[in-house]
């Protein structure tokens, strides 16, 4: 999927101690007000844990339904893409608000610079973690170790603007700095973000990964964790199974490993994956099964990010009174 190219005015209102984030209970700008008679009636906020200095709803709204991010193939990249317009993307938020999410989670998008003033001014307050990539940054960068690095950082810079509560390495980054023996680099990235004044978060796919940040005990203030592996080589594939799978490779014995990790860790994990893009989605019953296996598997800090497509049903309200009914 094309993305836009930088433009120049990155922001610079940046908070320059970490201690004053640490005690921070700052929430996101709630935007504009709207009157009371347009506001429709809010559910009770869903089960919250901590995430930094805030309190973030135990099932996060994620966003690659939003972006076209499938995890099936091209076409149903572009049915996304053409269903979700500013105003669908702003009435989502609105729902999830409404049914008692409080918190969303989105690769950084260049769009969000025309997207966010819409959602703040419709009189959405949802907090913001943002996923940060150099190549969501400019996907014309190099993929060394160091341009990574130098990109996410620059990508997290210019995430600032909408305010975020969180900002996270995006796994397929961290997974490459592992595989190339560059994993310390991390800590310049923490650093970065924390002189933002923002919490810091590392994503992976795997659990081995999960594991070495955990043994190294980096300043990370938050994980987020894939229950599938999908960042393997070919060669991983030979080793493990013998065979390359077709697609990105979703097997059944991946969620075990990644559950396992996530609770010998002792900060919050943020996990996805738990629908696997959709494929466990063939009926409500396959869809709670995979939600109350996610949330009896994971520690009682961590919270869940589920994407949603409510394109042909209210998944809104269904996949809330689910995680409602769960957690009860």
């Amino acid at each position: 999927m094309a993305r836009k190219t930088p433009e120049s005015g990155e922001s610079n209102r940046i908070e320059s101690s970490r201690r004053d984030f640490l005690k921070s209970a700052t929430t996101v700008a709630a935007g504009l007000v709207v009157p009371k008679a347009l506001q429709a009636e809010t559910s009770d906020l869903l089960p919250t844990v901590s995430l930094g200095s805030h309190r973030v709803s135990r099932m996060i709204v994620g966003s690659n339904p939003v972006y076209g991010y499938s995890h099936f193939n091209r076409q149903y990249d572009q049915h996304m893409l053409e269903w979700f317009t500013d105003e669908r993307i702003v009435k989502l938020l609105l729902d999830c608000e409404k049914a008692g999410i409080n918190t969303w989670q989105a690769s950084f998008n260049w769009d969000m610079k025309r997207q966010f003033p819409k959602i703040r001014g419709a009189g959405c307050k949802i907090q913001f973690i943002c996923l940060a990539a150099s190549w969501h940054f400019d996907e014309k960068m190099g993929r060394t170790p160091e341009d990574i690095l130098k990109g996410t950082i620059q990508c997290a810079k210019a995430a600032a603007e909408f305010k975020p509560i969180g900002i996270a390495f995006h796994g397929g980054a961290t997974d490459a700095l592992y595989r190339a023996g560059k994993i310390d680099l991390l800590k310049t990235y923490i650093e970065s973000v924390h002189d933002l004044g923002i919490a810091a978060g590392i994503s992976t796919h795997n659990p081995k990964i999960l594991d070495t940040l955990h043994e190294k005990g980096f300043a990370n203030d938050f994980y987020m964790t894939g229950l599938h592996y999908l960042t393997r080589h070919p060669e991983d594939w030979m080793k493990e199974i013998g065979a390359h799978p077709l697609d990105e490779g979703w097997i059944d014995s991946d969620p075990p490993k990644m559950v396992e990790a996530v609770r010998r860790v002792n900060k919050p994990a943020l996990v996805y994956k738990v629908l696997a893009a959709g494929r466990k989605c063939g009926s409500e019953e396959q869809k709670r099964q995979a939600i109350e296996w996610a949330y009896k598997n994971i520690k009682p800090i961590d919270a869940t990010i589920i994407g949603l497509y409510p394109r042909y049903s209210d998944q809104v309200t269904e996949t809330t009174k689910m995680v409602r009914e769960i957690l009860a």
